[in-house]
């Protein structure tokens, strides 16, 4: 399968709890490499949660060879990461993974 043909076994959910369209989903181009991109972990402020991030950004960035990892955490783990926060990752990294811990 390409990027470009519809993934129709994809079933998006939308963490808030609300309905999605259930229109055609179609995934991003993908840029050809993660050599050189910046990347961000997210953790959910429980515990174990940074530890496991550290350990996963060390063998990615291995894999890898990003310019940069670079490591964030929310304020709570029950509630949706702060708008300031989410804005300055916007604007930091190229591709996030969040982690829960516990």
């Amino acid at each position: 399968m390409t990027t470009a043909e519809p993934m129709s076994r994809l079933r998006l959910v939308n963490p808030r709890g609300t309905e999605l369209p259930t229109t055609e989903f179609r995934m991003n181009d993908r840029s050809g490499g993660l050599a050189g991109k910046r990347l961000g972990l997210m953790e959910n402020s429980k515990a174990n949660a940074d530890a496991l991030l550290h350990e996963l950004g060390d063998i990615l960035n291995a894999r890898h060879g990003f310019s940069e990892v670079r490591y964030y955490s929310k304020h709570h783990a029950s509630l949706p990461a702060k708008q300031d926060v989410i804005d300055s990752i916007l604007g930091e990294v190229d591709y996030l993974i969040t982690g829960v811990g516990d």
